[in-house]
């Protein structure tokens, strides 16, 4: 006995020690804002205990098992009442209605700053269960604002549709509503296709492999452009409730079959005589660029007979020849709509920067770009880097124009995470607001491999949804081996072979090829036309 007690007592300070080290990592954050490390943090505070990962499956078996006759009992409650407002008040009993409401409001917040100011009309909700609260919710939020919306709601239990679609119909909601279908997210065709959002709750899939195969099934028959809601849990709710993140950092095989094309993208790229055989990758007949730069004033010699993309000239730095220039070339007969102002001035020549005082700048514009506006041709802002000083020389540039230097066009840069590029441009906004943008370098540079793909997704979704944003072109049309922003950020491998981002940056799908110096798998957050976005679960239990 004394033996046991000594091994129980001994298994306990170990699990105490773990506790006691995870929050002494955890004080040392700076911030608690989700992130990999964090996040791991608080997972292994219980999931990775060797006495409780055994277990996380079951319980996440026995928490869907609760949940289901829990919301079944209430469901038989709220039809045993005589009239509409007896069921409505019982509904208002429901342990945790608040808590959805929250929810709702949480999750229509995050996808009102996602669709371009237009409010989404039909949703699909799978897993929606025999109390369809999430249903009778967004129901409820839209309603409040007399705003026409129908919701379909899908599980694979055929008691749970019958009774939740007699439910609904006790507390008053019409047919043109509210729609109930039996639907097996594993196994059955999932046509998604008309619904602007669809939902999926958190325990549809309840290990990694299940949920992978429900997003993959759902994505495959969603419409570009359409929403999908993930629930999904974090830290101790992991037990359960399937923690979405790795289902995301998986999903490449669902979404990368969904391939986006876009009029936006064009190219800069500067030939490589090494690579010369690079140059063709770019203008294939399947390939989605529109439009490229070189940094210069004349186009490539290797896209000379190209007439798939537009070439737009670019005056890099102080010169007495760019009018000329492409004056000649729109006489020669060249379709010649935009150019580009200087690259970088505020920047140093170590970063490619053309490191123009203000004062010159304007006064080279005035005399080599302003006169082709009577040209037809349209003009972009000297390209400043992302920096605040950014900012400061393009204020410094224009108060020396005196107002002789017209811009149909700001081009933006951006080095960095999603975050600070959607931040960044949206200063650009605010600062130039009636002019349209080009992001005409961007890329996260010098960042895991995983990392990359996500920025890139990301951010090619968010400018294909924002109209203001008029064309863009990833820096990133080298070889890993020679690019300058990290090997995971290059569009071709140190062989020339497409990666993953170039190749979904062309239209078309993943290729595998990992750049030289990369590792990891591929990873996408929003591929396609879809936005996935992760919510924590509430406690519902």
């Amino acid at each position: 006995m004394a033996l046991v007690k000594r091994s129980h007592e001994d298994r306990a300070q170990t699990l105490v020690r773990e506790i006691l080290t995870c929050y002494v990592e955890l004080e040392k954050e700076a911030s608690l804002f989700p992130s990999p490390r964090v996040n791991g943090l608080f997972e292994k505070l219980v999931l990775t205990h060797p006495q409780i990962s055994p277990i996380t499956t079951l319980l996440r078996h026995l928490c869907s098992d609760g949940e289901y006759q829990l919301e079944a009992y209430w469901a038989e409650r709220i039809l045993n009442e005589n009239t509409r407002d007896q069921a409505s008040a019982m509904l208002l009993n429901f342990t945790y209605y608040a808590n959805y409401i929250d929810l709702i409001r949480m999750e229509m917040n995050a996808i009102a700053s996602v669709s371009k100011g237009s409010r989404p009309k039909a949703f699909g909700v799978l897993g929606s269960g025999p109390l369809p609260l999430t249903s009778i919710c967004i129901l409820q939020s839209f309603k409040k604002n007399k705003e026409p919306v129908s919701v379909h709601n899908f599980d694979r239990d055929s008691q749970a549709i019958s009774r939740s679609s007699e439910l609904c119909c006790k507390l008053g909601y019409s047919r043109d509503e509210m729609h109930f279908q039996r639907l097996d997210v594993m196994t059955d065709r999932c046509d998604m296709f008309d619904f602007d959002v669809v939902y999926l709750a958190s325990l549809v899939g309840i290990t990694g492999e299940e949920k992978q195969t429900a997003i993959s099934n759902i994505v495959k028959q969603m419409c570009p452009g359409a929403l999908l809601v993930i629930r999904s849990a974090h830290s101790l709710r992991g037990l359960l409730y399937p923690v979405g993140e790795s289902s995301v950092v998986s999903l490449t095989s669902a979404l990368i079959s969904q391939v986006t094309s876009s009029s936006k993208r064009g190219l800069v790229y500067v030939p490589n005589e090494k690579h010369r055989s690079d140059d063709s990758i770019w203008v294939a007949d399947d390939s989605d660029l529109t439009w490229y730069y070189n940094y210069l004033a004349t186009p490539s010699p290797a896209f000379s007979n190209s007439t798939k993309l537009q070439f737009v000239p670019m005056l890099w730095g102080s010169s007495t020849t760019f009018l000329n220039e492409v004056t000649e070339q729109i006489e020669g007969g060249a379709n010649i709509s935009y150019v580009l102002g200087f690259n970088e001035p505020d920047g140093g020549g170590a970063t490619g920067g053309s490191a123009i005082p203000a004062d010159t700048a304007a006064e080279t514009w005035q005399r080599e770009i302003e006169p082709l506006r009577e040209l037809g041709v349209k003009l972009g802002a000297p390209a400043v880097t992302g920096a605040p000083n950014g900012f400061t020389w393009l204020e410094n540039f224009f108060n020396a124009c005196d107002g002789n230097c017209n811009v149909d066009f700001i081009p933006v840069h951006w080095y960095g995470n999603f975050e600070g590029l959607a931040s960044h441009i949206g200063q650009v906004m605010g600062t130039y607001p009636n002019k349209t943008i080009w992001v005409t370098e961007y890329a996260n540079n010098n960042v895991p491999l995983k990392d990359s793909q996500i920025f890139y997704n990301q951010s090619s979704q968010y400018f294909d949804r924002i109209p203001n944003i008029t064309h863009y072109s990833y820096f990133g049309s080298f070889r890993s081996s020679v690019s300058n922003v990290g090997p995971n950020a290059a569009m071709l491998t140190e062989k020339g072979k497409l990666t993953d981002i170039g190749s979904w940056y062309l239209g078309r799908s993943a290729t595998g090829n990992v750049p030289r110096g990369a590792a990891g798998r591929s990873a996408v957050f929003g591929g396609g036309s879809i936005v996935i976005l992760l919510t924590a679960a509430w406690c519902l239990l």
